[in-house]
C-alpha cells in the first residue's frame, strides 16, 4: 500500500518521532506483523523518516512538515482475501494525523 496523506491537520504530531512510532508500533501488533528491526533518522530543520523492517516485508513512512504531507509505504507478503486490512490501517492514519482522506494505492503483487 502507497499512501500520500496531505493536508494533515495535527502539526504536532508530524514533528514528534516517538508518538509517531507508537502509531507504527499499533499497526504492526493489530495486524501480527513481526517487528525485526527499526530505524529513524531526523532531518533538520524538520521532517523525519521511520523504516520498521518485518519480518512479512517492511513499513516506511516519510513526514514533510513543511508541505502537511506524509509518505507512508506498506509491503507485505501477506495473501489477504481483500483490502479491508490496508484500507484500515490507512483509515487509522487519517485519523491519527487528522488528514484529509484520499485513496491509496493498493498493489497486488502476485507471486
Amino acid at each position: 500500500m502507497i499512501c500520500d496523506i496531505k493536508n494533515i491537520k495535527n502539526h504536532t504530531l508530524i514533528h514528534d518521532l516517538e508518538h509517531i512510532k507508537n502509531i507504527l508500533d499499533t499497526i504492526c501488533i493489530n495486524n501480527n506483523f513481526t517487528i525485526l528491526n527499526k530505524t529513524e533518522h531526523l532531518f533538520e530543520p524538520q521532517g523525519l523518516s521511520i523504516l520498521y523492517l518485518l519480518s512479512e516485508s517492511h513499513i516506511s513512512i516519510h513526514t514533510f512538515p513543511e508541505r502537511n504531507y506524509i509518505a507512508f509505504d506498506l509491503y507485505t507478503c501477506r495473501n489477504y482475501p481483500d483490502n479491508s486490512n490496508y484500507l484500515n490501517i490507512y483509515n487509522y492514519l487519517i485519523e491519527c494525523f487528522d488528514a484529509d482522506k484520499e485513496n491509496p494505492r493498493i498493489i497486488d503483487r502476485c507471486f
